[in-house]
């Protein structure tokens, strides 16, 4: 195999499948500077295409070479850059038709041979489906090959048999080693661009590349990611490793995109900070005072990303370059915004303890050049917070100055300052101010690249078979002469690009697989949904309508017709969808009279009118084979038609791996009430994705509706352990259900216990555990009743603790923490009663029972045996963290500042207070209760609380006079009173002696009596009184 002559690079080892990264890297760089369509004429390389082809046309693994590893190595990296060049980043190579014609060669060969073979069994040749063996028909079986779980990639892509060429020669094939060392990062990188393939855009506005992989439903390709992730990553990161600093960093860029895409945040944000440490790269996002719009007198604190690279010692020293070939930024023009920020030269440095020491004095708009794989690590950090923040106007102040920092750097790399165009867009799409460049520069981006990437005489265009390039607008003429001549030359919505803003295919290839780069129909797509945010909902249709991405076509219409009312712009819109979808899955109806006539028509998707096109004139047989994604379109029909019957053929189209299909059956069936169809549905599609937090989360869902609590537990953990984020779950929804199914597992289990003792009593006879489902459960998983409601109280308090508002759940953990045997969790208990309190700021939320529970239990030891001193030594202060200390600052600054009409919390404090020996308090709180229960107004309140408290209808005077309950309480609190002043009244410093706070107790008796004579004299509260009226005489 011939390297190029400029890759200075020893060939020696080959042959026995050792892979060094310095050959693999020299393969890679020179693998975009040959021309593709030369290398596929040598021996070697068509020896592996005849092998890849006989391999797509047959069912079975047909015998590949196995001597010819470098080459495959070699040909197949040269057939990914020019797929990714043809898809992402363009140019467009202009060897293509000898790149098609040795694969229509080998395509033909592989057929003939297949007809040989088929009449020397006795088959007749006819019989073969394969009639024309040209380039579509290959790659009609190419794009079949790469269906997963039932989704099919992008139908329409272009030079498709390229990737799957390369796919077979780095993965699926046994020509390489199986011990070949340092291929298990090409091995990722394909499986990745797989996985990019097959995600579908997202119908909603503000639609991401970066978002997309929480749509596909790819488990199988998911589990492949993280296996060849993880061995590249051992490969390429280890302390032994062999790979340059370089290649390390570009390694950490490509797992943090990667997991970006794939949702895990955590993981995305420590692959970027290995890259950041490994490139000794300083960034930071500060302030620095500035104006920003043109009548701003005085300059305000705006964001700017502060950044410094450091030069790695293998990399060239020469100083800055100036910037290169790069597209064409528009500028904003706007009648009130600069340009770009004036920042002041002579305003106040920020204080240089809080930005590291390198960029401490740097100037905001003067800063340093920047490494190429340095700006890509903050349009990465810009990524990352774009696809996991929440869109608001605060996250999106913070990203844009990451993308702003690129757009102003000295040197840029064409497909770098490409993705900072992109990232800068995806802001500025939220702003009223920059809306408008914000649609035109994605629209500038989106033509450069389908420009950059279409052929300008594609091949398959005089194929009678049709071509599968994307189609792209054509700007007519008048003159028909100048018309005809350009009618196969692509062309762009804006200007086109001029020389000096195109590069070559090596500068943009360089770090495509480390940024989030996303296909050209990806991109038109995002382009499509930035339409629909102005409102322009034509522009987003024809879109989809030009790249024949039909279900979102139906999507679109759906939403529209759901977003608008009968009589406006949207009517119909659901039947136009469910027409495209039953265009799509089946055949005419028999007398369906209006296409009798344009037959040639209906199956031309180029020409295809859809407007005329109705549902009831596609009530045939269904297509065969049936078309690109069809189980996606089966589920769309069954959400319209509300059909279940749809959904299960979604499921049988896609072998049954089609996880969505049965999700959605399981929605209908919920929406029926059929809980057990439902279940079923749910735990076939998680038998299919076990890796999605929200499949699991719904079929806990379902077993907790059915009372299948330790089934229910087992799906929420299910969930949790699957979920991207940081705090597990979906939600605290998820730890809340968790502990809800530990809970009335418990339940169960404690019900089943005290039924067999009762079983036991009756008969004496021991039972087992056979129709103790619940019980058996625990038993096998080796968990307690007492563990079942520790777990409870666990997930409760993490819900709790990932949704700090809801009190509620606060609430649970209070009742969870007091049921704990033998001894209640108080610490819990006092940490819940807080943050209710806090939450609702209301004396609603006392809870009276949990209140004297911890009183109890903090005053049922003396303080003389605590402090081994006497009674007369001064309050008593426990010790800080004791659980009287936290007691008595719940009760002392959460709860007596919040009662209004309540008397029983004053009550307890002050019991707590006598406690302490605080007896001048104990006094105190004793007479709060006595008036609050007397009056419903707390001696602490001002006149303004109270009538407020009035208007509320927090306090109710006189309602002790008409109600027996409220009697009662008076007359408690009346007791309660005479006792603090017989008791410690005397105790109080200065209080003078016993006889005076006889006086003030008989004095709260007779206004008692006084006030209750007439509805209650003569009753058992009333007796009372007057017993307490004569002890005090």
């Amino acid at each position: 195999m011939e390297i190029d002559s400029n890759a200075s690079v020893s060939l020696k080892g080959l042959a026995s499948g050792a892979f060094s990264p310095d050959v693999l890297l020299a393969m890679e760089s020179t693998a975009s500077q040959n021309r593709l369509g030369q290398l596929l004429q040598k021996p070697d390389s068509r020896e592996l295409v005849d092998s890849f082809v006989r391999d797509i046309t047959s069912n079975t693994n047909s015998p590949t070479p196995t001597n010819l590893a470098q080459a495959a190595v070699h040909l197949g990296l040269a057939s990914l850059a020019a797929f990714l060049q043809a898809n992402v980043t363009g140019p467009v190579f202009d060897d293509h038709g000898a790149i098609e014609s040795v694969f229509t060669n080998a395509f033909q060969l592989a057929i003939q041979s297949r007809i040989s073979d088929s009449a020397e069994g006795g088959l007749a040749a006819e019989s073969f489906p394969l009639k024309d063996a040209g380039i579509e028909s290959l790659r009609s079986l190419c794009r079949p090959s790469l269906d997963t779980d039932g989704v099919s990639p992008y139908p329409h892509i272009p030079y498709i048999e390229l990737f799957c060429f390369a796919r077979f020669l780095l993965v699926t094939s046994n020509i390489l080693p199986t011990a070949a060392e340092h291929l298990a990062w090409l091995r990722f990188r394909i499986h990745l661009w797989h996985y990019k393939l097959l995600t579908q855009p997202s119908l909603a506005l503000g639609s991401l590349y970066t978002k997309s992989g929480r749509w596909t439903d790819v488990a199988t390709l998911e589990e492949l990611i993280s296996t060849s992730l993880e061995e590249a990553r051992i490969d390429v990161l280890s302390t032994d490793s062999s790979w340059p600093p370089e290649s390390q960093i570009v390694f950490c860029l490509e797992e943090s995109n990667c997991q970006i895409l794939l949702g895990n945040e955590a993981k995305a944000r420590e692959a970027l900070q290995n890259a950041t440490r490994l490139s000794g790269f300083i960034y930071a996002l500060s302030g620095a005072l500035g104006k920003r719009t043109r009548f701003q007198e005085k300059s305000f604190s705006q964001l700017v990303v502060l950044a410094k690279s450091q030069q790695l010692p293998s990399e060239p020293t020469d100083g800055p370059q100036g910037r290169g070939a790069a597209p064409s930024a528009l500028a904003l023009n706007d009648d009130t915004l600069l340009e770009k920020i004036q920042f002041n030269h002579d305003s106040t440095p920020v204080p240089a303890s809080s930005l590291p020491p390198p960029l401490q004095g740097m100037k905001p708009d003067d800063q340093p050049e920047l490494r190429q794989v340095d700006q890509i690590i903050l349009l990465t950090e810009a990524t990352l917070k774009d696809t996991f923040s929440p869109s608001d106007s605060l996250t999106l102040e913070q990203i844009l100055p990451y993308a702003v920092r690129v757009i102003d750097d000295k040197s840029v790399n064409w497909q770098i300052y490409t993705q900072a165009l992109l990232v800068r867009s995806r802001i500025e799409l939220n702003r009223s101010r920059t809306v408008e460049r914000g649609v035109l520069q994605l629209q500038a981006v989106a033509d450069q690249v389908i420009v950059d990437t279409q052929d300008s005489t594609p091949a398959a265009s005089a194929s009678p078979t049709g071509s599968t390039n994307v189609p792209t607008i054509h700007i007519t003429s008048d003159n028909p002469i100048t018309a005809h001549s350009s009618v196969n030359k692509p062309t762009s919505f804006l200007p086109a690009a001029k020389p000096s803003e195109s590069a070559t295919a090596q500068e943009r290839l360089q770090y495509v697989n480390a940024l989030a780069s996303p296909p050209r129909w990806h991109l038109e797509s995002e382009l499509a949904y930035a339409w629909t945010s102005v409102g322009s909902l034509v522009s987003a249709l024809e879109i989809f309508k030009r790249l024949r991405l039909w279900p979102e076509v139906a999507l679109c219409l759906a939403s529209a017709a759901a977003s608008e009312d009968s009589s406006g712009r949207g009517a119909g819109g659901e039947e136009k969808a469910r027409a495209i979808i039953r265009w799509r899955l089946f055949e005419r109806s028999s007398g369906a009279g209006e296409y009798e006539k344009t037959s040639d028509n209906v199956d031309d998707e180029e020409n295809i009118d859809i407007d005329s096109i109705r549902p009831s004139d596609f009530y045939g047989p269904e297509r065969s084979p049936p078309p690109p994604n069809a189980p996606r379109l089966f589920s769309i029909l069954g959400d319209i038609e509300n059909d279940a019957n749809h959904y299960i053929r979604a499921w049988e189209v896609s072998n049954r791996r089609f996880a969505r299909a049965q999700k959605s059956l399981g929605e209908l069936h919920l929406q029926n009430k059929e809980w057990d169809k439902a279940r079923q549905a749910y735990k076939l599609a998680v038998g299919v994705n076990r890796l999605s937090p929200e499949l699991w989360n719904r079929l806990g869902d379902i077993e907790l509706r059915l009372g299948h609590f330790p089934d229910a537990a087992e799906a929420f953990q299910r969930a949790i352990a699957t979920a991207n984020d940081k705090v597990g779950g979906e939600d605290a929804r998820t730890w809340s259900n968790l502990g809800s199914a530990f809970l009335s597992w418990y339940r169960e289990v404690v019900a089943e216990a005290k039924t067999r003792k009762e079983k036991m009593d009756v008969d004496d006879e021991t039972h087992d555990t056979e129709e103790m489902a619940s019980t058996k459960r625990a038993v096998e998983l080796g968990r307690s009743a007492s563990q079942l409601l520790q777990d409870s109280l666990t997930a409760f308090k993490r819900a709790a603790t990932v949704a700090g508002t809801n009190w509620r759940i606060w609430d649970n953990v209070i009742t969870i923490a007091a049921s704990l045997k033998p001894v209640p969790a108080y610490d819990d208990i006092v940490l819940g009663m807080k943050n209710v309190l806090n939450i609702r700021h209301h004396e609603n939320a006392f809870d009276i029972e949990m209140l004297t529970l911890l009183l109890r239990e903090v005053t049922k030891t003396p303080v003389e045996k605590i402090t081994h001193t006497i009674s007369n030594r001064g309050v008593y202060e426990p010790a800080r963290g004791t659980l009287a200390n936290k007691v008595i600052t719940l009760l002392e600054y959460e709860v007596a500042p919040r009662i209004t009409a309540n008397s029983a919390p004053w009550a307890l404090i002050s019991r707590l207070r006598a406690w302490q020996r605080d007896y001048h308090g104990t006094v105190d709180a004793a007479e709060k209760a006595w008036r609050t229960a007397i009056s419903g107004e707390p001696g602490s309140m001002l006149a303004a609380d109270i009538a407020v408290a009035r208007q509320r209808g927090e306090v109710k005077k006189g309602d002790w006079l008409t109600d027996a309950e409220e009697w009662d309480t008076v007359v408690q609190r009346t007791s309660e009173l005479v006792a603090a002043y017989e008791n410690y009244g005397h105790k109080v410093p200065g209080g003078g002696p016993r006889s005076r706070w006889k006086g003030k107790a008989r004095y709260a008796v007779r206004s008692v009596m006084g006030k209750g004579k007439e509805p209650w004299e003569g009753g058992e509260n009333w007796m009372t009184l007057r017993n307490l009226l004569e002890e005090l005489r």
